[in-house]
């Protein structure tokens, strides 16, 4: 449990350090473009990261020549194609993650946050959490019980007060929210989303796995490389794809966007000097990435995964983000309704905490095995994650299960992309424990 709670606080940093994001960037709205920010902060994290990921792998070579990583064979993998993700080529899907997923997701919540203000592009961030979680239910990834109905209840809640008060400030400062400030949050909300549910459906070939059984710390400078080949791939697309903007018969916020950028260019150094460009590309990406990366590889909670946890403590950004703008800009919202909102997304994650818990899956599967294959699926079905026992039957079926899960989204994993791909496998059933009944 000690080491839980000391990759629990890379979360808790991790977040508070995101939760700054929208007061620094609010400080270079007035003489830098959006698309600047975006260029320098994701081109020069993404540069860095994969230097980084590289002296990593040197470093390990050096201390751990027994345990080597290959860096050939790190880059060699991106041709391997995505069984998770529609077959695609592992740097097509990286390129998706960064451009539609983070570049985008970033472009909206900085327009929503110029047209509106700070308290109410956090309707974006909430909206997404309750996306996400209708989409799980719609995939059967996870139980839909009594609590993340609650947590679903307490954000809309939060929503309402955010709204209102954001409508109040917006009235009493002469600039109404228009209609392009809901499109942009809405669509906020929707790219984050696509990346919630998008960036952990990567899969690890053969090779990979075997090098992963050798030396667990290949998973971060796989994990560096593939964020950094997000963040420059997701960049580069858009300063060709920002021209359209140009031409378009109309202007729009984005036009706007692109004059600047390309009027920006002049003084670029001086702008990635700024304090504010380096908080976005140290504070606010490269340490914060670090930080999950960490916490990920060395997670060994008995109780709860990294991913559940991640899931639980992302609460903390919203939250942090509407008190220190509130505290540091000054932006509208009553200190009453501030406390309502923070009573409400602290049981918010109660909530979710208990809903996590009570999520937990226990199950025997039964399988029947082709013969002459009994022995060699035992050792490679027991090094699946989830699999804490396997027994061998006389009778209809071969062998025993026992499984124990955190979330029914990896009993799924587990069933349908991993069992029932493997051929030798002629049936299988399962039964659940503790009158668990949804698959």
């Amino acid at each position: 449990m000690k080491i839980t709670n000391k990759y629990i606080i890379n979360i808790i940093v991790a977040n508070l350090l995101w939760s700054f994001i929208p007061i620094v960037a609010t400080g270079l709205f007035k003489d830098v473009s959006i698309l600047t920010i975006l260029f320098l902060r994701f081109l020069t994290a993404g540069v860095i990261l994969l230097i980084i990921s590289i002296l990593i792998v040197l470093v390990n070579n050096y201390l751990q020549p027994e345990k080597k990583i290959s860096l050939k064979a790190l880059f060699t993998n991106l041709r391997h194609k995505n069984r998770r993700f529609y077959n695609v080529r592992t740097y097509n899907y990286y390129f998706l993650i960064g451009f539609f997923g983070i570049i985008l997701h970033i472009l909206f919540y900085f327009l929503a946050i110029k047209k509106t203000s700070i308290p109410f592009a956090m309707v974006g961030m909430l909206m997404t959490i309750i996306f996400i979680s209708i989409y799980e239910e719609g995939m059967n990834y996870e139980k839909f019980d009594v609590f993340r109905i609650l947590f679903i209840i307490m954000l809309t809640f939060a929503i309402i007060i955010i709204v209102f008060v954001s409508f109040q400030g917006a009235e009493l400062s002469g600039s109404p929210i228009e209609l392009h400030g809901f499109l942009y949050l809405v669509l906020y909300a929707v790219t984050g989303s696509f990346l919630y549910i998008s960036i952990d459906r990567d899969s690890f070939s053969k090779k990979e796995l075997q090098n992963i059984n050798l030396n667990r710390y290949y998973k971060i400078p796989r994990a560096l490389i593939k964020m950094s080949i997000a963040f420059i791939t997701g960049v580069i697309i858009l300063i060709p794809l920002s021209y359209i903007f140009i031409f378009l018969p109309i202007d729009t916020d984005i036009t706007y966007e692109v004059e600047s950028f390309f009027t920006n260019l002049t003084n670029i150094g001086s702008i990635l000097i700024r304090w504010e460009i380096i908080y976005l590309i140290v504070f606010a990406t490269i340490l914060p990435y670090l930080l999950i990366f960490l916490a990920n590889v060395n997670w060994k909670s008995t109780n709860l995964t990294y991913s559940q946890w991640n899931s639980i403590l992302g609460l903390i950004d919203p939250m942090s983000t509407l008190i220190f703008s509130v505290i540091l800009v000054n932006q509208f919202f009553p200190l009453e309704y501030l406390m309502i909102v923070i009573v409400l997304l602290v049981i918010t994650i109660v909530f979710r905490y208990a809903h996590e818990v009570k999520n937990v899956v226990h199950a025997y599967i039964f399988l029947k095995i082709k013969k002459g294959f009994l022995k060699i699926l035992s050792l490679k079905i027991l090094k699946f994650y989830g699999v804490r026992q396997i027994d061998s039957l006389i009778g209809d079926y071969d062998l025993l299960l026992h499984i124990k899960l955190n979330s029914f989204k990896d009993f799924n994993n587990l069933v349908n992309r991993k069992l029932k791909s493997i051929e030798e496998i002629l049936d299988l059933e399962v039964q659940f424990i503790n009158k668990i009944e949804k698959n």
